[in-house]
C-alpha cells in the first residue's frame, strides 16, 4: 500500500544550523530516495510544504527515520509538522 508524507516546515538555510543543511536537504528527492514516487514542493510565506508518495510505508520510515527527527528538532524545533499515512487505491482515484 503506497503511503504519503506532508512536510511543512519553516525555510532554513544552511548557514543557520549546525548541521549545515537547509529545509530543502531534509526533503526526499526523487530518483535518489529508494521507494519514493513523487515529490512536490512548494514555498508559501518562507515555509516549506512537502508533499511525498512512496511506495510503502518501509521506504517511508527509512528516510524519516529517528536520526531524520534528531535533525528536524535541531533545525525546526517544534515549528515543523510531519503527517504520514497510509493512501489505498480508492483515495487516489
Amino acid at each position: 500500500m503506497r503511503h504519503l508524507a506532508i512536510l511543512d516546515c519553516p525555510v532554513v538555510f544552511s548557514g543557520e544550523n549546525t548541521y549545515a543543511m537547509t529545509s530543502i536537504d531534509m526533503c526526499p528527492s526523487v530518483g535518489i530516495t529508494r521507494g519514493l514516487i513523487s515529490r512536490h514542493v512548494k514555498i508559501v510565506e518562507a515555509r516549506v510544504i512537502a508533499v511525498c508518495i512512496w511506495e510503502d510505508q518501509m521506504s517511508c520510515m527509512l528516510f524519516f527515520n529517528s536520526d531524520w527527527y534528531e535533525r528536524a528538532g535541531a533545525l525546526w524545533g517544534d515549528a515543523y509538522q510531519l503527517r504520514l499515512e497510509a493512501i489505498d487505491a480508492s483515495q487516489a482515484a
